[in-house]
């Protein structure tokens, strides 16, 4: 059996994504999903982890987003108000209301736990973190090399190696990730992956989360309150 989260562990520990990627068990989750089914997923030993953590950051983020609040103990200063500028230009439309209006977070949860989803949901957001990595500008063939290397020092199984190495190997596209996403709480879930997984520091990062927030049709207010949400949990992974 594969286990995702062991996954994401070892692309954050190989340097193929951010560190931040690895460690957000005990930041997003708690106090994200509390819902019947959200508090099940918080609870299981089999589910607390980054993959978790993801749905948990991207729907504390709609959250805010729906009543119109920053994240708490998240200052605007210049750097941070040029780096989350509207990454869209969306009209405000009926349909696009609608669209974004209240989603339940069941739905933000099923997710993470629908194999019917295309390539099932949980892998989708691990793709979209390799895709994004790759995006950046970092993975080249040398770096790429570097990486296996030190994945191959980790303690995953046969099955999570092959599938890591393949995903590595052969990473989506934007526009293969943004084809196989069904809703608009996957997206929100694909964007907050890409987002904690990319080097933002890089021209070629910033650009990719620009366009891939475009191709998934995010509002503009939902976009930063995703970077909001995601600057906080940094914040309290580096607190605990």
């Amino acid at each position: 059996m594969v286990d995702l989260n062991r996954i994401v562990q070892g692309l954050s520990q190989s340097g193929a994504v951010s560190g931040f990627a690895g460690g957000l068990a005990g930041t997003a989750v708690a106090g994200a999903f509390t819902g019947k089914k959200g508090k099940k997923i918080a609870k299981s030993a089999l589910k607390v982890g980054a993959v978790a953590a993801v749905g948990g950051l991207a729907y504390a983020a709609y959250q805010r987003y729906q009543k119109g609040t920053p994240a708490a103990g998240v200052g605007q200063g210049p750097a941070q108000a040029a780096r989350t500028a509207p990454a869209t230009a969306l009209p405000a439309t009926a349909g696009n209301a609608r669209r974004w209006g209240e989603i339940d977070e069941s739905r933000f949860v099923q997710v993470l736990t629908d194999d019917r989803a295309p390539g099932g949901g949980a892998l989708l957001l691990i793709r979209a973190m390799i895709a994004a990595a790759a995006a950046d500008g970092h993975m080249d063939g040398h770096e790429q090399e570097r990486i296996f290397a030190q994945s191959e020092q980790l303690r995953l199984t046969p099955a999570e190696k092959a599938l890591l190495f393949d995903e590595l190997r052969h990473p989506m596209t934007m526009q293969q990730i943004v084809s196989r996403v069904t809703s608009p709480e996957m997206a929100v879930e694909v964007y907050t992956a890409s987002l904690i997984a990319i080097d933002e520091s890089t021209e070629d990062g910033r650009l990719y989360l620009r366009s891939l927030a475009n191709a998934l049709e995010l509002p503009d207010e939902l976009v930063v309150s995703l970077y909001e949400q995601t600057e906080l949990a940094k914040a309290d992974e580096v607190a605990a």
